[in-house]
């Protein structure tokens, strides 16, 4: 999922690791827009017809559906479009980082209206021309489901990280799970320790896959509405919620809309975002009660 993975298991069989492990790779071959024979790939291939999809992807979709609808539109995994325009139609370690011209100019995300699900069939229907990328929410609910499915199969406790998506479950040692949470400006340095019960925190930045097209800089947070990379003052966002998929969606969401419609953006949904303005100044915002979730 172009990151690295780090899973601690407690109380339970070595064996449940390599479940874990094996369990990690079996979901990025569901999600991943990088491998040919995914199977979120075959489906953009047979855009216009129903497709009969597994669980796991039905799951990443309407997790991805609740999540356009709760941010009105600003997380939209169809920016794919707009992604693959700028460049990143690759996985981003192939990425042209030389400062290439562009091959497109922006492209404004269809919208997740334009992908049908079917849940009781099992099936999707993808609208011809569009793009699919789950992305930051694909780690997030990787980690949700693997660090649930150690516990069902006997662990004591579990804690899933992947990238900066990390999430725990089951038993939570003394003290709490102290989670070091990278600094957005200095990759070397801890901006906090953050002590998580059963729960989430992950990170949602433009500081990191960064490239040049021309002599544009851009990023890969994109706005779905004009197709080119966020500019609203907003570097990074770390959020801290119940599920790592509902909080890593909303910390995208927020760097879309930026500070000011943050407030209302995460009222109701249960998750605390702390937000790191590009001055590097940061501001804590946090959502009442939980609503919903897509998990």
């Amino acid at each position: 999922m172009g990151s690295t993975a780090h899973l601690i298991v407690g109380g339970a069989h070595d064996a449940l690791a390599d479940w874990a492990v094996a369990e990690v790779e079996r979901l990025e071959q569901s999600w991943t827009r990088f491998r040919p024979d995914s199977e979120l790939c075959e489906l953009v291939a047979r855009a216009g017809a129903w497709v009969s999809v597994s669980p796991d992807l039905l799951r990443a979709l309407t997790a991805a559906g609740r999540l356009w609808e709760r941010t009105a539109g600003a997380f939209d995994p169809t920016v794919a479009v707009g992604l693959e325009a700028l460049g990143y139609d690759r996985t981003f370690a192939a990425v042209d980082r030389g400062g290439a011209s562009p091959s497109a100019r922006p492209v404004a995300a269809p919208g997740f209206g334009a992908v049908e699900l079917d849940a009781d069939a099992g099936r999707v229907r993808v609208a011809r021309g569009v793009r699919l990328d789950l992305g930051g929410v694909g780690k997030g609910l990787a980690a949700d489901l693997v660090a649930e499915g150690m516990i069902l199969r006997g662990a004591a406790s579990a804690l899933v990280g992947l990238g900066g998506d990390i999430r725990t479950a089951g038993e939570v040692p003394d003290g709490g799970w102290r989670v070091p949470v990278q600094d957005p400006f200095e990759p070397d340095m801890v901006w906090s320790d953050v002590v998580l019960g059963t729960e989430a925190v992950v990170t949602s930045t433009s500081l990191i896959r960064r490239w040049q097209r021309g002599a544009q800089a851009v990023h890969h947070i994109v706005d779905p509405i004009t197709g080119w990379p966020t500019d609203t003052g907003v570097a990074a966002v770390v959020a801290r919620g119940a599920s790592a998929a509902w909080s890593e969606g909303l910390a995208k969401a927020v760097m879309v809309i930026g500070e000011a419609g943050a407030s209302a953006l995460l009222d109701g949904t249960g998750v605390e975002a702390t937000v790191f303005r590009t001055d590097r100044s940061t501001v804590t915002i946090s959502g009442a009660e939980a609503l919903c979730s897509p998990s």
